[in-house]
C-alpha cells in the first residue's frame, strides 16, 4: 500500500508555480533552519506571472464564510500577518498590501440568508462579535445613501464586518517572493522554469523537465500550478479551470467623493455572485462576479485550460457578461452604470468538486504533492497558506489536512455544464472595446 512519507531534513524540494500556493509554500519551507531545505520555485514567467489570478489589483479579504468554520478560522489568523506585513513595507517606505475597510455583506431579501447567518455565527464564536453590525434597511441608507436603490430593489439586510477588506494582491505577491529570495529560496523563471513533465522512475516522481529541454532532479516536487493544474496533470477529474469575469471603471471625481465611504461589498454573494471595492487609490474600482464561470476546453481532450490576454490580448470578457453586469448594477449600485467599462478580462480559477482546497500527496505517485483547488478564494489566506500546505508536506495530521485530502467527490448535478468561453460558431463572443461602452449594449 503507498504510504506518503515526510522529506528529510536537507531535501531539494521542487516547487511548480511562484503564485499564492507556490510562493507561500516555499516561504514557510524557508524558516526551518534546522531541516535546513533546499528550495527551488520553477515559473513560465517572471514574477508577479501576468496572468496569474494572484496578479491582480485587489483581491477580497474577508472571515465570513458561512459555515465553512476552517476558512474563517484561517482568515483571522491571517489578518495579524497582514497587519505585520504592513508594517514592514511602511518601514521599506513601500505602499500597504492589505487595506481594512470593512465588508459590508448584503443578502437578497429582507433578512439574512442561512449562509450569513453561519458566519456571524463562526465569527462571534471565534469571540468577535465586536467587529459585527448588523444594519437594517434605515440604517443602511443612512451610513451608506448610494445603496438606496438596493434597499428599494429589496437588498435590504446586511451586515458589516469592520475587520476585513481587501488586499493589493500583486504588491503582496511581490513581497513574499522578496521574503522568500532574502531566506534564499532559489528561482528558476521563463524558459528555463517552464513546467513540461515530471520525471518518474517506477511509481516516484524524481525531478522535472522544462522547456528548455533540462532535467532538474528533487527529493519532492509540489505542484502549486493554479488553474493550470488539471491541464499539466492528473487530477482525476476533482478539479477544473474556470474562468469568471471582472471590471474595471475609473469613476469621476464626484462619484469618488459621493462613494469615499464605500467598503468592500458583496451584493447578495451567495446567490447573485456579485462584489465590489472601492478606489484602489489610482482611480480604479473592480466589480466582479463568482459563478459557474466559462469554460474553454482543448480539442484533444475537452480538459479546460486557461485562455487569458497573454496568448489572447484582445480578450475582453462574453457580451452576456457585460449585460448581466449592467442589469445588477442598474438596481444595486446605479451611479456606476453610466461609467464606461475601461478594462474587462477573465480571471482563471481551479475550482474543487466541492469548493474546498486539494493539499495532498498524489495518490499515483511518490514524492509528489499537489496544491490545488483554490475555487477562487485563496489569496486572502497568502500569508498562512504555505503554512498548512507545509503541513502537508511534512506528513502532519489535523483538521486542514484531512479536510483538504485528496478525495474522490462526486459532482452536484450540472457541475461540467457550464458555458464555453468562445466558441467555434461565434455564437458566444467577447465584447469589442467600443461595446465596453455604457451605451453600447
Amino acid at each position: 500500500m503507498h504510504t506518503y512519507t515526510a522529506p528529510k531534513p536537507g531535501s531539494k524540494i521542487i516547487i511548480v508555480g511562484g503564485g499564492c500556493f507556490g510562493l507561500s509554500t516555499a516561504y514557510t519551507l524557508s524558516l526551518s533552519k534546522e531541516k535546513n531545505y533546499d528550495i527551488w520555485v520553477y515559473d513560465r514567467e517572471s514574477i508577479p506571472v501576468r496572468d496569474a489570478a494572484s496578479n491582480d489589483i485587489s483581491k477580497v479579504v474577508r472571515m465570513d464564510y458561512g459555515d465553512a468554520r476552517l476558512y474563517t478560522d484561517l482568515a483571522i489568523d491571517s489578518i495579524d500577518i497582514w497587519n505585520q506585513w504592513n508594517q514592514e513595507r511602511k518601514a521599506q517606505g513601500l505602499v500597504p498590501v492589505y487595506h481594512n475597510t470593512g465588508l459590508l455583506v448584503f443578502s437578497g431579501e429582507d433578512k439574512l440568508c442561512e449562509n450569513e447567518l453561519h458566519s456571524l455565527k463562526h465569527i462571534r464564536a471565534a469571540g468577535h462579535n465586536d467587529w459585527i453590525e448588523e444594519l437594517s434597511p434605515q440604517e443602511l441608507v443612512s451610513r451608506y445613501p448610494f445603496f438606496e436603490n438596493a434597499v428599494k430593489n429589496g437588498i435590504s439586510a446586511a451586515y458589516y464586518n469592520k475587520v476585513g477588506g481587501w488586499c493589493n494582491s500583486a504588491e503582496a505577491i511581490k513581497h513574499i517572493y522578496q521574503k522568500c529570495q532574502d531566506n534564499g529560496v532559489k528561482f528558476v523563471l521563463g524558459d528555463q522554469g517552464c513546467f513540461t513533465q515530471l520525471i518518474t522512475q517506477a511509481r516516484s516522481v524524481v525531478g522535472i523537465k522544462t522547456k528548455d529541454g533540462q532535467s532538474h532532479l528533487a527529493d519532492r516536487v509540489v505542484m502549486c500550478t493554479g488553474s493550470w493544474t488539471s491541464s499539466v496533470i492528473d487530477m482525476h477529474d476533482q478539479v477544473i479551470a474556470t474562468g469568471q469575469v471582472v471590471i474595471h471603471f475609473r469613476p469621476t471625481e464626484q462619484i469618488k467623493e459621493a462613494l469615499k465611504d464605500l467598503p468592500v461589498w458583496f451584493g447578495d454573494f451567495s446567490r447573485a455572485g456579485f462584489y465590489g471595492f472601492p478606489d484602489n487609490g489610482h482611480g480604479v474600482m473592480k466589480i466582479a462576479k463568482h459563478a459557474t464561470g466559462y469554460l474553454n476546453p482543448r480539442p484533444q481532450d475537452g480538459v479546460s485550460v486557461p485562455r487569458t490576454q497573454v496568448t489572447h490580448e484582445h480578450d475582453t470578457i462574453p457580451v452576456q457578461a457585460v449585460k448581466d453586469f449592467r442589469t445588477y448594477l442598474a438596481k444595486f449600485l446605479p451611479i456606476t452604470n453610466a461609467l464606461d467599462i475601461t478594462y474587462a478580462r477573465v480571471c482563471w480559477y481551479s475550482d474543487s468538486i466541492d469548493g474546498d482546497f486539494i493539499v495532498s500527496p498524489h495518490p499515483d505517485y511518490d514524492n509528489l504533492v499537489v496544491a490545488a483547488g483554490d475555487s477562487g478564494h485563496a489569496m486572502k489566506f497568502l500569508p498562512m497558506m504555505g503554512t498548512r500546505i507545509v503541513e502537508v508536506i511534512e506528513n502532519q495530521e489535523n483538521e486542514y489536512t484531512k479536510a483538504w485530502a485528496w478525495r474522490k467527490v462526486q459532482p452536484r448535478q450540472g457541475f461540467y455544464d457550464r458555458p464555453l468561453l468562445v466558441d467555434e460558431h461565434h455564437t458566444i463572443r467577447m465584447v469589442t472595446q467600443a461595446e465596453l461602452r455604457s451605451s453600447k449594449l
